[in-house]
């Protein structure tokens, strides 16, 4: 993380490196001869030493620039030092990217899950409820699911390889496959392959390029968007090389620090990280509202001759003219110039200051952004074995959220933690008026023996503590080699342990990837999707002869496992059956079989005026079969009596009519 101590880049460095010793004391008599064979010999060994120690040491460098460039001269040094330094690394990762990509990569990963005794009676109570007739051997076969499996587990095999991709998904128990899917994808085509194993070895495909192309030829389009990014994946090298993406970095850094013209340099600032204070220089730009605008105008001239990015929008891409890119930057030039003429920004009052943390090999160890209203905080150091880093925004005199980094390096292995603190805001009503409250929240994360196995692979070996508030702390363990990663803790909630979950991955730099012939696929057309039926693909015997063999994998009796095989069947093609659920089929008509004669209430089988209705229906009403006291948790008193004298209303009115039909 750090290779050298910048607590110790003072003179002294300078002073070894460029000091002789040995010259003997001269006596009078040849004091001038022997003066000038002294100074001859004290330049050579003073320029030679220094030009071999120039050449070996960052930290000679970083002190022969500070002492003898002026400010603005150094820091242009430094961050063309550090610019330099990311683009090699950007390019250096983009480069085994690309050869990655090349090769092929395959990562494998499988998550699983182990529950306790306690959770597996957890869920039988919630699945079968508290009483449970074990005489039942067809409830208890599907309860053995859950006795007789003691690891669930998903995993999946990923690979890809040139912007082909093929992934194998699966869901096991005990180890052991249920069941799972493939899936199989061709970049350059854009065709793509999905089938269940375990059902059909068949692959249904879907010719997604193809339904691109057709679209833009429907839509009058002279080329298919789409065209570019196929292109991109065939060769992505030539779309963005290594050495253009470090170009464009080095590019960039340049034109600000060319542009900082007044830098002011504090050597030895002493600068508080965490718990530790690190001697750091400190470069400080400050920006007005025109030294902003003309910054931006550096800028877009650089993008305007940026002859990589014009080529990718322009050529590669196509997404905007030669002419279009050029003249549309030109006129924003322009406006901000016109804008700098007529004094539209101020020059007088600074807008962002900045501070640049150098250490004593002139690298960049951190950054600071601030102004009136807020400041952005970055910066990391070291003491000895003790790395500290911390990160921070406030606003409005407020810290909004913060990051400490507290670290010690035991011979690359590092114990310590990560403090993330932010505030929770909430607005509380009080006194007719919203009043708001800020809390600040800390989660943490303590780490134990964190070494890297391979930074690659992101493989590592560890222990992590995390503690959120209101929440009990967990403990993830993380342990590599050469083969793989394993991470893996215990799912503990409200001190009960549900169980461990352990999540395990591997990475290969190779692959293989065959792409299904669409010959003997399965096509699917989204435009004729109505057309489609899945019965069509595989047969209800052979769906319920797959969901036979993942009941009985699961631990489900033979007997009962072949009963809901068919049910499961059953249901699943009468619901994707729709020829049967037609609105314009006979057996369906809301013209024909719901005919206004089968269902009218002037019909003569409902007539309230008809003797014979009645015949069928008595209505009786006796007060005194209702008592106010099987009532009282229901209603008043006064509104029992009101619904006594409506109910009583009701049956004279039926009373009458009866009478009257009679």
């Amino acid at each position: 993380m750090f290779n050298n101590d910048q607590n110790n880049y003072e003179n002294q460095s300078l002073n070894e490196e460029f000091s002789v010793s040995g010259v003997e004391p001269v006596t009078k008599k040849s004091k001038g001869k022997k003066a000038a064979v002294i100074g001859g010999i004290s330049a050579a060994v003073l320029v030679g030493g220094s030009a071999a120690a120039y050449g070996l040491s960052d930290t000679v460098k970083n002190q022969v620039k500070l002492r003898v460039s002026s400010p603005e001269k150094y820091y242009a040094w430094v961050t063309e030092k550090n610019s330099k330094t990311i683009g090699e690394t950007v390019s250096e990762a983009y480069k085994k990217g690309l050869d990655k990509y090349e090769k092929g990569q395959t990562v494998d990963f499988k998550v699983t899950f182990e529950p306790t005794d306690e959770t597996k009676s957890l869920l039988k109570n919630e699945l079968f409820g508290d009483y449970v007739d074990t005489e039942n051997e067809e409830l208890k076969s599907f309860m053995d699911i859950i006795d007789n499996n003691d690891k669930f587990s998903v995993s999946a095999n990923c690979a890809s390889k040139k912007g082909n991709i093929d992934a194998d998904v699966s869901f096991g128990l005990n180890g052991e496959r249920v069941a799972g899917a493939d899936i199989v994808g061709d970049g350059g085509a854009a065709d793509y392959f999905f089938r269940i194993p375990e059902l059909k070895d068949q692959w249904l495909a879907i010719e997604y390029g193809k339904m691109l192309d057709d679209l833009v030829e429907e839509a009058g389009l002279d080329e298919n968007p789409a065209s570019a990014y196929k292109e991109i994946l065939k060769d992505p090298e030539s779309f963005l090389s290594p050495e253009d993406v470090e170009t464009e970095v080095n590019k960039y850094a340049a034109v600000w620090s060319n542009f900082a013209s007044d830098v002011e340099i504090e050597k030895k600032e002493e600068v508080d990280i965490c718990d530790i204070t690190v001697n750091y220089t400190v470069a400080t730009v400050e920006l007005t509202e025109k030294d902003a605008a003309k910054l931006e105008v550096e800028f877009l001239k650089e993008l305007r001759d940026d002859k990589v990015v014009k080529d990718i929008l322009t050529d590669k891409l196509d997404v905007v003219d030669k002419d279009e890119f050029e003249s549309s930057i030109d006129d924003e030039i322009e406006d901000i110039k016109e804008d700098l003429k007529g004094d539209y920004y101020d020059d007088e009052e600074v807008v962002i200051s900045i501070d640049t943390y150098i250490d004593g090999t002139g690298t960049i160890r951190g950054l600071k952004f601030y102004n009136d209203e807020g400041a952005f905080n970055a910066v990391m150091g070291k003491d000895g074995d003790s790395i500290r880093g911390e990160f921070s925004f406030t606003e409005d005199g407020e810290e909004q959220f913060s990051v400490k980094l507290t670290a010690e390096d035991n011979h690359k292995k590092y114990t310590g933690d990560i403090e993330l603190t932010y505030s929770d805001v909430s607005y509380n009503y009080v006194d007719d008026d919203y009043q708001k409250e800020v809390t600040p929240v800390t989660v943490s994360v303590l780490f134990e023996d964190v070494e890297i196995v391979d930074e690659e692979k992101g493989y590592f070996n560890g222990d992590f503590t995390v503690n959120i508030p209101d929440t009990a702390p967990f403990v993830i363990s993380c342990s590599a080699d050469k083969d793989g990663q394993s991470v893996s803790s215990d799912i503990v909630i409200d001190g009960t342990n549900y169980g461990k979950l352990t999540f395990d991955y591997s990475v290969d730099y190779k692959a293989d990837i065959d792409i299904p012939d669409k010959g003997g696929a399965f096509m699917i057309d989204p435009e004729n999707s109505d057309d489609l039926r899945f019965e069509d693909y595989a047969s209800q015997d052979e769906f319920s002869s797959f969901m036979k063999d993942i009941l009985t994998k699961a631990g489900i009796d033979s007997k009962y496992a072949d009963k809901y095989a068919g049910s499961i069947t059953e249901a699943v093609y009468d619901e994707l059956d729709y020829g049967s659920i037609d609105l314009d089929d006979d057996d369906f008509d809301f013209d024909d079989d719901f005919d206004d004669d089968d269902f009218d209430f002037d019909d003569e089988d409902l007539d309230l005026d008809d003797e014979d209705d009645y015949d069928d229906f008595e209505f009786s009403f006796n007060p005194d079969d209702f008592k106010y006291e099987d009532y009282k948790d229901f209603m008043t008193e006064d509104e029992f009596n009101e619904w006594m004298d409506e109910m009583k209303k009701y049956y004279d009115e039926y009373e009458s009519s009866s009478t009257k039909a009679n």
